[in-house]
């Protein structure tokens, strides 16, 4: 997989080449282009590879509505055949700082996660200052913190949990989508993974399973007409980093 170029970018989020701050803020907002901090971060060796943006409220929006960008630095390997990212996220309308989440890319399922902040702190960037060198502190912090990713999944790997523990965990994982519950989804079918590497009772490979069906969608089940549905993937930025990092959360409870 390539990193994207520029115009690739601007297909996927447009918003991220914004340059000018939305008329909706305050005076005293300093607007950052999401771009110089990319191009920063690209001096720096991590690249884009994937980015979207929200469906903004209104035409006049779509400039300034959220967006978030994951990148890569190819000089860091492999974990697990997985790429760890910086998950970057920002808009210009005012309502959120520049946050930068450690984050997991799959390989063998094209399916990216965001890690909890208990195990890497998500770092914010207030629109009112902006220094290269403190996105060169921050990346190389980030940096330092792999082995701790690595020696996390590690961990998930060696938990074996039983049927009746992973019929706990999806029940317990279903509720981070849906806070109270949906009786329509069958933990069995959620537990099902989709592809053999996937195929075990490790902790790791079942938190895959279920993060990718949670988060992405296309999990079948019958609704109150008995009519077969589809569940539809999480697109609003802010409830996909939520959900994945509330999913890491309660994985690593087990460990």
């Amino acid at each position: 997989m390539k990193a994207l170029t520029d115009k690739e970018l601007m297909e996927l989020a447009p918003s991220v080449f914004t340059t000018k701050k939305s008329e909706k803020v305050s005076k005293k907002y300093s607007f950052i282009p999401t771009i110089n901090v990319v191009n920063d971060m690209r001096k720096l060796g991590w690249e884009v590879f994937n980015a979207t943006q929200q469906k903004p409220r209104s035409v006049n929006d779509i400039a300034h509505t959220k967006h978030l960008v994951r990148l890569r630095n190819t000089s860091i390997g492999l974990i697990n055949e997985s790429v760890p990212e910086i998950v970057l996220t920002n808009s210009h309308d005012g309502r959120n700082a520049f946050k930068l989440h450690a984050g997991i890319f799959r390989l063998v399922c094209s399916n990216g996660m965001v890690i909890a902040d208990t195990t890497i702190d998500n770092i914010r960037i207030k629109h009112q200052w902006y220094d290269f060198e403190d996105i060169k502190v921050i990346t190389d912090r980030m940096v330092k913190k792999v082995p701790e990713m690595i020696k996390k999944m590690n961990l998930l790997n060696n938990v074996i949990l039983s049927d009746d523990e992973q019929i706990k965990f999806a029940e317990k994982a279903i509720i981070t989508r849906w806070p109270k519950g949906n009786e329509k989804i069958n933990v069995e079918d959620l537990l099902s993974p989709t592809r053999k590497a996937d195929r075990g009772d490790d902790l790791w490979r079942i938190f895959n399973v279920i993060q990718e069906k949670l988060v992405k969608g296309g999990l079948v089940f019958n609704d109150k007409k008995e009519k077969m549905q589809k569940i539809r993937p999480v697109t609003n930025i802010d409830r996909q980093v939520t959900m994945n990092k509330d999913l890491w959360e309660l994985t690593e409870a087990y460990v």
